[in-house]
């Protein structure tokens, strides 16, 4: 339900400027290194946001959120980290870039949502982030695989892979077990800002959105 009821934003994110030049390869490589640079911050930020549900949530819970970190840890940090060498960047550049104002508002909400509000609100909060971009891959494939330019296949593939349809799936799965079935406005009202909010990062990206001086 949650999904259907925030399709008009998803809607929006799949044909976002920036998802349809970077699966064509048209996207100047300027905005999709901001967009590494800001992503690799924000996945710092999630990280973050499953160590606070592991350490709030019954054994059981905490036991999976930690896979389900563990997962994104290694399959998209690993494959960023692989991006960052091919965009002439190290790590050591990225973590100190200040994050860009939408970047900051996302990442804040996601990590107070997740400190104060309950495991399942948090699950549900993140939920967007990873199942949007499994769903735009799954959209755009057939304009991935004639994507001229190599790092933004090699970037694409990486949420089409099997590591990372299980990791969705785990999450889902999550959640749905989790949940049971009351208050679906408050957990609706949660999945549809981290929602409006994976389209305002696509657009700060497009935007190579900064801070006034």
């Amino acid at each position: 339900m949650l999904r259907r009821d925030a399709g008009v934003v998803w809607g929006e994110i799949f044909r976002h400027p920036f998802v349809a030049e970077v699966f064509r390869g048209s996207l100047p490589l300027s905005k999709f290194r901001f967009y590494v640079v800001q992503d690799y911050n924000y996945l710092v930020a999630m990280m973050r946001c499953y160590s606070l549900v592991a350490a709030r949530a019954d054994p059981e819970v905490s036991a999976e959120a930690l896979r389900i970190a563990y997962a994104d840890a290694t399959v998209e940090m690993d494959a960023y980290r692989a991006l960052l060498g091919e965009l002439g960047l190290r790590v050591e550049d990225v973590v100190g870039v200040e994050p860009a104002p939408t970047n900051l508002s996302y990442t804040s909400y996601l990590l107070a949502t997740c400190s104060l509000g309950t495991p399942l609100e948090c699950l549900v909060a993140t939920l967007p982030c990873f199942w949007t971009y499994l769903e735009i891959a799954e959209r755009w494939e057939g304009e991935l695989s004639r994507n001229p330019v190599p790092i933004y296949r090699r970037w694409g593939e990486t949420y089409l892979s099997r590591e990372y349809r299980d990791l969705v799936t785990r999450l889902r799965n999550l959640v749905d077990r989790l949940w049971d079935g009351r208050d679906y406005g408050r957990y609706l009202k949660h999945f549809t800002r981290a929602s409006r909010y994976e389209y305002m990062f696509w657009d700060m990206a497009y935007r190579m959105e900064g801070w006034p001086p």
